[in-house]
């Protein structure tokens, strides 16, 4: 396990361009937030909540670290399960990160931006967590973050190889096939709200369980994976 939390700590330094995208868009965002503050309050004034822009982060590291940072890994001589193992706590603690500054968002920075905006879109409000206080909405936004992870980065490693093609295609599929037809599209709409909008309790539940069967399948598609 210690060569998998120097993997780890390594992948923490390695995603600098994710840093970077991130960082961008934080103060475009923040140029935003200063213009609602300036312009005057009408009803198109709306915006999204800053701290919604940190779940890039999340995003862009799933696809950077299997992406870029594997094949500079097994060059020095990292074992493919180490790897596995080591992206595991970037992600948990990525995740974590980000959904406590979006609480900290809500609770300081938009709760101020109220009174110069005729809205802000929150994340956290639209999905209903913090309805049931800040414990139950860290839980359920932090596994929800961790399984969007956990599917970005299982996706991102099967790339280039034909189940990685097959993934995409079905994945397509779904979305193509699912939205038109009424049945499959209410099909569609259980899974969404089991996953977001349901019980905290199955919501949570559901979440980690599907990270941990996403993340399981990038196990064999680490190992067929060429340097």
């Amino acid at each position: 396990m210690s060569k998998a939390w120097t993997i780890a700590k390594i992948n923490f330094r390695q995603i600098k361009t994710a840093y970077f995208i991130t960082g961008m868009v934080l103060l475009t965002m923040a140029a935003n937030y200063l213009l609602g503050v300036f312009l005057p309050h009408t009803e198109d004034n709306t915006t999204v909540s800053m701290g919604n822009m940190l779940i890039l982060l999340v995003i862009l590291a799933a696809v950077f670290i299997p992406a870029a940072n594997l094949r500079k890994m097994m060059n020095l001589g990292a074992g493919r399960n180490d790897f596995y193992w080591g992206c595991i706590p970037v992600y948990v603690l990525l995740s974590a990160a980000v959904t406590l500054a979006i609480l900290l968002f809500h609770g300081t920075v938009d709760r101020l931006m109220r009174s110069h905006v005729h809205g802000i879109l929150d994340v956290i409000e639209v999905f209903g967590f913090v309805s049931r206080g800040p414990v139950v909405a860290f839980v359920q936004l932090f596994s929800l973050l961790l399984l969007v992870a956990s599917f970005t980065h299982t996706l991102t490693v099967m790339q280039n190889a034909w189940y990685g093609w097959a993934a995409d295609t079905l994945l397509i599929a779904v979305i193509s096939v699912f939205t038109p037809i009424a049945p499959l599209r209410a099909l569609e709409a259980r899974f969404f709200n089991l996953i977001i909008f349901g019980n905290p309790a199955l919501q949570v539940m559901s979440c980690l369980i599907l990270a941990a069967a996403f993340y399981a399948l990038s196990r064999p598609a680490l190992h067929r994976k060429k340097r």
